[in-house]
C-alpha cells in the first residue's frame, strides 16, 4: 500500500526556485491535499489546545489518504470434505463426509488450491457452522504438486500424510482428497504418490492402492443420505436443488428446510434413482424466499424395522430469493 508523505514548504520553495532558474527536479511522486499547509504562527491559544500544554493530535490525520486500495481479490467458490457427526444408523456409526464450501483466490492451479485448503483444516467460521467438525488430514503434510492426465489426477503428498494411526483415520484422509479433487470436472480419479513415489500399499494401516481411485471406492465414508451440493455455509438461489448419494430403504428419504426463526419453508420426501444400493440424489425442492434467508437443510430415513427417525443431518445455508 503506498502512502504519501508530507513535504515541508521549505521543500516546495526550493523546488519552485530551481524550476524557475531551469534546473531539473526529480518526481517524487504526488503531493498530498495539505502538502501548503505549514504550522500556524499565531500566539494566540489554540481553543481546543490541552490544558496542561500538551497538543492532542489524532495519528491518523497525520497522513495523507492513500492514492488508491488495493485491487479485490478475485475468488472462487470450491468444496472441502472433512468429517462431522451426524447421518448415522444402529448399523454405521458416525462420523462421515461432509461438504463444506470454501472460498479461495482464483488461480488456474484450483486443484493446487483446493488441496491445500483441505490440508490447512476447518476454519474457524466452518467450526461455527458445523458441531463436531474434524480432519483426517495431518496438518504437517506437504502438497509437493497436482497433474491432470486424461481424467486422473497425481496428486504428490509428503510422507506426513501417512502419519499418525488407525485405519479409519487413514482411510477418511485418502476420501477427504479424492472427494476433494473430483469435484473438478477434468478430474474423475487419484492417483497418491508420496514425495515421488506412486503409492501401492499405504500407511501402517496396509491400505492397497493398487491404481487410481475414486469416488465410489469409499461410499463406506458417506452417511446413508449424503448431500454433495449445496456444501454446508452456501449461498444458493431457490429453488433448491439437491444432489447427492443415498442408500435407503426404498429410495426413499426425508427434508425439511427450517429457517433461523424455525419457520418451516419445505419439507416432504424425496427419492434417489436406486432402490438396490447407493443410488444418485438429483431433486429439487420448491422454496420461496422474499430475502436472503438463513436456513437449515435437514435430512434423514425412516427406520424399515421400527419407523424411527435415522441417518439424520444438517447442512446450513443461505437461501437467495
Amino acid at each position: 500500500m503506498i502512502r504519501l508523505r508530507r513535504i515541508a514548504p521549505l521543500a516546495v520553495v526550493l523546488a519552485l526556485l530551481l524550476a524557475a532558474c531551469g534546473g531539473g527536479v526529480t518526481d517524487g511522486g504526488p503531493l498530498g491535499p495539505d502538502v501548503g499547509d505549514g504550522p500556524s504562527t499565531s500566539d494566540e491559544p489554540d481553543a481546543d489546545a490541552d490544558p496542561d500544554g500538551v497538543e492532542e493530535t489524532d495519528a491518523a490525520t497525520d497522513e495523507a489518504p492513500d492514492v488508491a486500495d488495493d485491487p479485490p481479490v478475485e475468488t472462487t467458490d470450491v468444496t472441502l470434505y472433512f468429517l462431522a457427526p451426524g447421518g448415522g444408523t444402529p448399523a454405521r456409526a458416525d462420523p462421515f463426509l461432509t461438504a463444506v464450501e470454501r472460498e479461495v483466490e482464483s488461480t488456474p492451479q484450483i486443484a493446487h488450491a483446493t488441496v491445500e485448503a483441505l490440508i490447512d483444516g476447518p476454519s474457524t467460521d466452518d467450526e461455527a457452522l458445523l458441531d463436531g467438525l474434524s480432519t483426517s488430514v495431518p496438518e504437517e503434510t506437504l502438497l509437493l504438486g497436482i497433474t491432470i492426465e486424461d481424467g486422473v489426477a497425481t496428486v504428490d503428498l509428503s510422507r506426513e500424510f501417512e502419519s499418525g494411526g488407525g485405519s479409519l483415520s487413514m482411510f477418511a484422509r485418502l476420501a477427504q482428497v479424492v472427494y476433494s479433487v473430483t469435484q473438478f470436472p477434468t478430474v474423475d480419479a487419484v492417483q497418491f504418490d508420496l514425495e515421488g513415489e506412486p503409492v501401492t500399499v499405504f500407511s501402517g494401516e496396509g491400505i492397497v492402492l493398487d491404481g487410481p481411485v475414486a469416488r465410489d471406492d469409499y461410499l463406506d465414508l458417506l452417511p446413508t443420505v449424503f448431500i454433495d451440493s449445496p456444501p454446508a455455509g452456501a449461498e444458493v438461489e431457490v429453488p433448491l436443488q439437491l444432489t447427492g448419494k443415498a442408500a435407503v430403504f426404498e429410495a426413499t428419504f426425508q427434508y425439511r428446510v427450517t429457517a433461523d426463526d424455525g419457520t418451516v419453508l419445505a419439507d416432504g420426501f424425496a427419492m434417489s434413482d436406486s432402490g438396490m444400493g447407493w443410488g444418485d440424489i438429483d431433486v429439487t425442492i420448491e422454496v420461496e424466499v422474499d430475502e436472503p434467508t438463513d436456513a437449515v437443510l435437514t435430512v434423514w430415513e425412516f427406520s424399515a424395522q421400527d419407523g424411527s427417525i435415522q441417518a439424520e443431518r444438517d447442512t446450513p445455508i443461505r437461501l437467495l430469493p
